[in-house]
Order: C-alpha cells, then structure tokens, then sequence
C-alpha cells in the first residue's frame, strides 16, 4: 500500500515514516505544505494520505478541495476538535498526537480491508462485465409473451417482420415478438448477421446457395430449406459479403 505523509513539523514527519515503513508502507513522498501536498497526491497517486489540519496558510481540508486524485484519507492532528469535520470529509480515521502505535496499526488495518474489499468489488465487476460480453456474442435475447427468452445465436437461421410482429427462426423453432426488426439488428453481431430485405436479416453462416431469375430478382435459400428475398436496395451488401 503506498502513502503520502503531509505534516509540516519535520521531527514529527520523520518519526511518522519511521512508523509506517515498520508497518510495511511504501512511503512516496513527504509534504510540509498544503501546496506541495496537492501537487504530490495529483503526481504521485498513493493509496492512501496521512494529512496533517493544520499547515500554515492553508489547512488539510484545503488539500482535499482541491486535489484530482482522491486516495483514503487518515488526519494527524494535534487538535480534538476537527474529528467532525474531518469524518464530513469522508476520512477513514483520526489520529491525535503523539500518534500511539496501537492506533495507528488500527487505522492502517481499517484501509488495508476497504481496499481488499474494493479489489473484489472490481474483480467481481470485472468478471460481470466479461460475462455479459460473452452472453452477447453467444447469446440473443428476445422477449416472447412477457418472457425474456436466451436464444444460441449460431441456431437463429433468420429474423422477419410481418404485420406487424417480428418472428425469429431458428433450426429449431420460430418465435413470435413484438421487439422490432431495427432492434434485433443492433443486438445481433454485424459479423453473422446481415439485413437482406426491408423485412429479412439472416445468419450469414447458415447460406446454402444463391437463387437468381431470369427477372435479374435474388433470393437465398438456407440450411433449413427456407427462401429468403433479397431487396433491390440491399444486393450490394450480398455482393460485398460474396467477395
């Protein structure tokens, strides 16, 4: 875990670091003013600042308003009578000096288990969100008859509208909805799917040949059997698919 100390008595700066590399902090940096404090926390980003209120000029609470980084915060303070204040600024502790040993290995234990505890949050998060990505390349999601229904997006042969209603086609079923066509196109994957007809999107892997007429019209037939028009204004995209 590393830290910034912020304390303009040097003695007391000093016996500070001493204390938190003994409880194995990684020590960035140590500021003797509101100023330098700002711009090491912006610099130097550290898990966590031991702010000292009162620094001159400007104070602690100064430090806070105007840093970017935001890390956890514990006060060092001589002065009782900023603990409500600081614990308003969100700090994870208060430390009155001569800051005792015990206290301190408190308050550093408090931060260590906020940040394992943020850790999983993130990994959790981050487990969640490939979940999702996954679902959304193998999976399509349709509501069917107030049902939300995960259907195999390799096995969905086509998806067409008539009056009215969407109906999804799969190799092993069709299913009747009322999610439009423009929105079964966005959620399907650009690279399988593509939009034929006004009223037809087909899965691009599940083409069996190419029919043409003597009239110069297209139509597709599928794994299935099935035929599917293709549009005057889409034979384009057919074409550009082909090459």
């Amino acid at each position: 875990m590393t830290c910034v100390i912020v304390e303009d008595e040097k003695l007391l700066a000093l016996v500070l670091e001493k204390m938190l590399k003994e409880e194995g902090l990684d020590i960035l940096g140590i500021a003797s003013n509101a100023r330098e404090a700002i711009e090491m926390i912006n610099t130097k980003m550290p898990d966590l600042v031991f702010l000292d209120i009162n620094l001159g000029e400007y104070d602690g609470f100064y430090v806070l308003e105007n840093v970017k980084h935001r890390p956890y915060v514990i006060f060092t303070t001589a002065y009782s009578e900023y603990a409500v204040k600081a614990f308003e600024e969100n700090a994870i502790d208060y430390l009155l000096k001569p800051i005792r040993e015990e206290r301190l290995k408190t308050a550093i234990e408090k931060v260590r288990k906020i940040i394992e505890s943020n850790k999983e949050d993130v990994l959790q998060e981050s487990k969640m969100r490939e979940f999702i990505k996954k679902m959304k390349k193998e999976k399509f999601s349709v509501e069917v008859d107030g049902e939300v229904l995960f259907l195999d997006i390799s096995k969905i042969l086509y998806i067409y509208a008539s009056e009215g209603e969407v109906v999804v086609v799969s190799n092993e079923e069709k299913l009747t909805t009322k999610t439009s066509l423009k929105v079964c196109e966005e959620k399907l994957p650009a690279e399988k799917f593509l939009r034929v007809h006004k009223s037809y999107i087909i899965n691009v892997e599940h083409i069996k040949k190419i029919i043409r007429n003597y009239f110069g019209s297209v139509a597709l037939e599928l794994s299935n059997g099935d035929i599917v028009p293709v549009g005057r204004n889409y034979k384009e995209s057919l074409k550009e698919l082909l090459e």
